[in-house]
């Protein structure tokens, strides 16, 4: 920018109209240039010039601003004698636009309040005289309504600034000195409203009585006070709310207006901030009086605004976040309701349950109907949660005190999940059914509290509740919303009960065997196979019911619940695998028919797969074959049809991820080895026939989508799937995996096959006749990756990030779990080393943390081979040297904790010789940066080297050097 000296007001106006009057470009150019002449301290004269009258307005605003700016951030620059001056001038324009432009007068407003709060010392009255001067309405030629709006914005501004303003005085001694005119500023709203409480308000009494109420939120919430100070501003506002609401109902319009609706919602929150002060619970018999209060003011609104759509919600959602705020603040109080013998407190307690069974219930469907019923969940959870942590004799008492309350609450959140049905779902968005899948689950939590403090009596509740469902829809053959909502209850707590349950979950499954879904709407059969999928453990032990579960299943596969339905079968298949083995081939036809209709998403299709697996695990070995050849032929035909065909178009590339995808999941559940009897046999696993005949397939597509990474993902995980779930019984096809490997490897080195690569090394380099085979792979995985990075330019490293992650990462595992992988002195140990430094200084965080884990693995190994000492001992020096340009500038300041392992691992294996490595490494000149000193530099040096176990404290270490090698400000946290 041009020298401040040099700013010309007619430009500086010019840019100030351009920034407020053009597109975003330009004002980003524009906005640059006017912060800098902002920050100048030319801008304490010209701030005066561009609020001249007869200036543009966009001009005006801009000098208040800057003049704010200034007093917030650079009090210093002015001068003690010229304050007194600067004060005259900020009164005296104040004054100047008493009258508007409004936006202008706020931000001169907030000019004295920044003002006030750096002159508290100096001029310990001047809250107190700025308060007397327009109550005392001493402004000339300023209209008192002004002058009230002035003032108040003046005490609303004090508190926030506080907060903001660069001064050298600490924020709790400033705090402190503001907290000492709390009183003063809370009588002055206080007895303003009282003189309004007589008057007929209009729509500036409103204005200015909103903006006396956020006064005192403002000034309790930044500054705090004592409630016992605050019951009579809490009368007063309470007073307040009254008049707002009770008028309009009175006189039959029944809606409040805008303006009471704001003004009495303000009341609310202001009382929020009141009874939830950090340190009001210290004062119980205080906090009673205000509860009490605003029980006896409140209640009688909400008794009748208790109803579906009414006119007044917003007030409602205020007085329910109250109370529920005002319970949560005291719950210690408030528990001591249910045993104290003070008939007051039992009251309170009494009553305030009562509030917030009734926000519970609230008549109407959430979030369309009503939106209060959410705020009250939080406070199950935590009442059930206190009463737990209560010592036994007192837990006793209160745990038979809230069961019947937890038995009506079961009762209404079986109402409140209650889905909408075909006469209003019309009035729904988007948007408001995704609040209620939300809300849905947040009350399924919920009935998981009531089972805790209810146990098994919860079943006989849901059950009742059961049976009126269903008369109800025999009566009206419509209403299937309440059925819905029961069985998503069963649904909720269904993780709580196992076989042994004989009463009312045999019930429930006859139930749901004998709907007539077909004449009801389709959520109800969604919500019925979810439940089944939520059962399976109590129906592996109750097999009976297995039969009906299956028809229902099957049912939902050939509907539009289908997701449902395969997430239940899987779940089934899963956990009730053995006893669905007399109904495997009749479930595998119809999956089959299922799967040719080709109606199902491609994710259920997916997911079908998992069961058919199971199901094709129990079939007996010769049977095996015909169904492979009818379900999984069909995958590869066509996984081959595209290769041939050499289309890589992306409805080509999306068919190949599909029909990839479902491979892999029928491999990761197929294995028919189920118990240890059969594993005996000489069976061969049907993956192993399966792949016999199209590992050529997947060699193929490793060529066609060698550009694909997720196909190839897609397609090794199928093949890591067949591994993982095989292990031994997969060795027959381990030398037709490794050729596939390896020339997928000399197509193209990527992380998907280095990932498989780990996975058959983990598993088979133990089996004595595998491991010549492993220890050539791993040579492959090794001199496959050397060739990517050799022909890759160190400056383009990141662009192969994710393949240098993925190298590190496996070979720490095989480091890990196959230590015996490092007795082969073949290996380029010493050039490991020089790319895992490559890593290490990337910016990415996934190279960076795989690689110092390697490193880390690599040193702790290093002692037990004497070729992996000589390489260390000749790397030593060089790994440090890499380590400490990473964490004084290289690395993204939030990784560099990552490196305590690596500068750990050498201080336990080579302590003497870090101790060396270290000290040449920092005695380097400007090393790793110039802005830490030597002496520094020595003072870290000798804290890193006396840490040999303590991470915690070397990653702190770490953390301050790196601060100071780059030149930042260290920040303090919060103390508590």
């Amino acid at each position: 920018m041009e020298n401040v000296e040099t700013i010309d007001i007619a430009r500086l106006e010019e840019a100030v109209v351009v920034f407020y009057r053009s597109n975003s470009q330009d004002q980003a150019i524009t906005h640059e240039w006017l912060t800098k002449a902002e920050a100048s301290p030319q801008a304490w004269q010209f701030a005066w010039q561009l609020m001249q009258l007869g200036k543009s307005q966009e001009v005006q605003f801009f000098g208040a601003i800057t003049l704010h700016s200034k007093l917030m951030k650079y009090w210093h620059e002015v001068p003690p004698e010229n304050r007194e001056e600067l004060k005259q001038k900020i009164l005296e324009t104040i004054v100047q636009f008493a009258a508007g432009p409004k936006l202008v007068l706020n931000r001169l407003c907030l000019s004295l309040s920044a003002y006030i709060v750096h002159m508290l010392e100096e001029w310990p009255c001047a809250i107190e005289e700025v308060i007397e001067t327009f109550q005392s309405q001493r402004m000339p030629n300023v209209s008192a309504d002004a002058q009230l709006w002035i003032m108040l914005e003046v005490l609303l501004g004090i508190p926030e600034e506080a907060q903001v303003i660069h001064t050298s005085v600490k924020r709790v001694t400033l705090r402190g000195e503001i907290g000492k005119r709390v009183p003063l500023v809370l009588q002055t709203i206080e007895t303003f409203l009282k003189q309004q409480m007589g008057n007929e308000w209009d729509t500036e009494a409103y204005s200015n009585m909103t903006r006396a109420v956020k006064c005192v939120n403002v000034w309790i919430r930044n500054i705090g006070y004592c409630i016992e100070g605050c019951v009579s501003i809490c009368a007063v506002l309470l007073e307040v709310v009254q008049k707002c609401y009770w008028p309009c109902i009175r006189s039959g319009v029944g809606c409040m207006s805008a303006d009471e609706n704001e003004l009495a919602e303000t009341c609310l929150s202001a009382m929020v901030s009141i009874i939830v002060q950090p340190d009001c619970h210290n004062y119980p018999k205080t906090a009673a009086v205000l509860i009490k209060m605003f029980l006896d003011s409140l209640c009688d609104i909400t008794q009748v605004e208790w109803k579906r759509d009414n006119d007044n919600e917003d007030i409602i959602v205020h007085i329910y976040m109250l109370f529920v705020a005002a319970v949560e603040r005291h719950s210690g109080l408030f528990l001591s309701g249910i045993t104290t013998t003070d008939p007051e407190l039992s009251a309170i307690w009494s009553r305030m349950v009562h509030e917030i069974l009734q926000c519970t219930d609230k008549p109407g469907i959430y979030p369309v109907e009503e939106s209060c019923s959410t705020m009250a969940l939080a406070f199950w959870y935590m009442l059930q949660g206190d009463v737990l942590a209560m010592p036994d004799e007192q837990k006793h008492k209160c745990w038979e005190h809230i069961k019947p309350l937890y038995a009506h609450l079961t009762t209404v959140l079986v109402r409140k999940s209650e889905q909408p049905d075909e006469s209003s779902i019309d009035k729904w968005n988007s948007d408001d059914l995704e609040c209620f899948r939300c809300y849905r689950q947040d009350i399924s939590d919920t009935f998981m509290y009531c089972y805790d403090v209810l146990g098994d009596y919860i079943l006989e509740i849901l059950a009742a509740m059961l049976d009126e469902a269903i008369v109800e829809l025999q009566t009206h053959p419509t209403h299937w919303t309440k059925l819905e909502a029961c069985i998503y209850s069963f649904q909720s707590v269904a993780e709580h009960f196992g076989g042994e349950e004989s009463r009312q979950i045999p019930k429930l499954m006859r139930v749901l065997s004998e709907i007539p879904y077909e004449k009801l709407n389709e959520k109800l059969l969604g919500t019925a196979l979810e439940t089944i999928g939520s059962y399976c453990s109590w129906l592996m032990d109750n097999p009976s019911y297995i039969p009906p579960a299956i028809d229902l299943l099957v049912r939902g596969l050939n509907s539009t619940m289908s997701a449902q339905a395969t997430l239940g079968l899987k779940e089934l298949c899963r956990d009730c695998q053995m006893q669905l083995k007399p109904y495997a081939e009749p479930l595998l036809d119809a999956c089959q028919a299922t799967l040719v209709t080709g109606r199902m998403k491609n994710s259920d299709s997916v997911r079908l797969m998992f069961s058919i697996g199971k199901l094709m695990s129990l079939l007996p070995p010769e049977q095996i074959p015909k169904y492979l050849d009818i379900i999984v032929s069909p995958c590869f035909e066509e996984l081959q049809s595209i290769c041939q065909a050499g289309s890589t178009t992306p409805a080509a590339r999306i068919r190949t991820i599909f029909r990839l995808n479902m491979i892999s999941t029928l491999f990761s559940s197929l294995n028919t080895d189920l118990d240890d009897e059969l594993k005996n046999a000489h069976n061969v696993q049907p993956v192993l026939l399966v792949m016999e005949k199209t590992m050529p397939i997947f060699r193929r597509i490793a060529e066609v989508w060698v550009e694909e990474i997720d196909v190839l993902e897609a397609a090794c995980s199928a093949l890591k799937h067949a591994i993982v779930n095989l292990r031994s019984s997969f060795k027959p096809m381990l030398q037709d995996l490794c050729y596939f490997i390896v020339a997928s490897f000399q197509t193209r080195c990527c992380a998907p096959t280095l990932e498989i690569s780990k996975t058959a090394i983990v598993i088979f380099f133990w089996e004595e006749n595998c491991k010549p085979m492993m220890q050539q792979l791993l040579l492959e995985f090794i001199q496959h990756s050397f060739k990517l990075f050799e022909n890759t330019p160190q400056q383009n490293f990141s662009n192969i990030s994710d393949t240098m992650e993925m190298f590190f990462s496996c070979l720490t595992q095989i480091v890990k779990k196959v230590p015996q992988v490092l007795e082969d002195k073949t290996i380029a140990y010493d050039r490991l080393i020089y790319y895992a430094q490559r890593a290490m200084l990337l910016p990415e965080n996934g190279p960076i943390r795989a690689s110092t884990q390697f490193v880390t693995q690599f040193v702790m190994q290093s002692r037990n081979h004497a070729h992996m000492t000589e390489v260390m001992l000749a790397s030593g020096e060089q790994i440090i040297q890499t380590a400490m340009i990473c964490v004084g500038y290289m690395t993204p300041r939030q990784q560099v904790e990552k490196f305590a392992d690596v500068f750990l691992s050498i201080n336990k294996k080579y302590p003497a010789e870090m101790a060396v490595w270290l000290k040449n490494v920092m005695s380097v000149p400007n090393f790793p940066t110039e802005l830490i000193s030597e002496a520094e530099k020595q003072r870290y040096v000798s804290l890193i080297i006396k840490i040999k176990v303590n991470k915690r404290l070397l990653q702190q270490h770490l953390g301050e050097l790196a601060v100071k090698t780059r030149g930042l400000v260290a920040i303090q946290s919060p103390v508590n």
